[in-house]
């Protein structure tokens, strides 16, 4: 019994590790069947297309940076290449465009995760999101809209600030988000610790 309340009390400390970050994501209103990325123009989606691409390989190289001499790099960028001409086809060929994962500024916990949307929803919305995180881990889950606070600026409104909590999502996921954070924490503690050790 006793065993049982630590594992809980471990769990509901984990809920609350949290840091920002930049991450792949793509979400929509849950019965909301439109394209949830809208572009721009061409020069807009082919920026898009190339941060989808490459992105992923440059998380890779960054967490091993012994590996940037490998023999498998350049085969690594060349499969990227080909992906990205890919996508720029099939963006130019259809009228709709396509729904890609835009590299998007976020505040994530093991409970939820906040960032700004261009349009506006409402508190109690659900949307279906898709995270990737580095290098290339896609996870997906439901979520709840806790909060929405308009971000003001000179020009008016420039998106709206949107919190969530998360509804479903599966425990290998769930698993996946804790241990990407604890990471991060880690990471950038250690940064860190060397700024401060070369400083004195």
């Amino acid at each position: 019994m006793q065993e049982q309340k630590r594992t809980v009390m471990v769990d509901d400390r984990r809920e609350w590790l949290r840091i920002d970050d930049c991450l792949l994501l793509e979400y929509h209103l849950v019965g909301d069947m439109t394209c949830p990325v809208s572009f721009p123009g061409e020069r807009a989606a082919e920026e898009l297309i190339t941060t989808f691409i490459t992105k992923p390989t440059e998380d890779l190289l960054a967490a091993h940076p012994h590996e940037a001499e490998s023999v498998l790099v350049p085969w690594l960028k060349k499969i990227d290449w080909v992906l990205e001409s890919i996508l720029q086809r099939l963006v130019r060929m259809s009228k709709e465009g396509i729904a890609l994962p835009k590299c998007t500024d976020v505040n994530i916990s093991g409970g939820g995760i906040s960032f700004t949307t261009p349009r506006r929803f409402e508190e109690h919305d659900q949307l279906d999101l898709r995270v990737i995180l580095p290098p290339f881990t896609p996870i997906q889950a439901r979520v709840e809209i806790t909060r929405v606070i308009a971000m003001k600026s000179e020009s008016g409104t420039d998106g709206w600030y949107t919190a969530t909590r998360f509804m479903q999502i599966t425990q290998d996921d769930h698993e996946c988000l804790i241990r990407h954070i604890l990471h991060t924490q880690a990471e950038r503690l250690r940064a860190r610790h060397a700024m401060q050790d070369a400083a004195d």
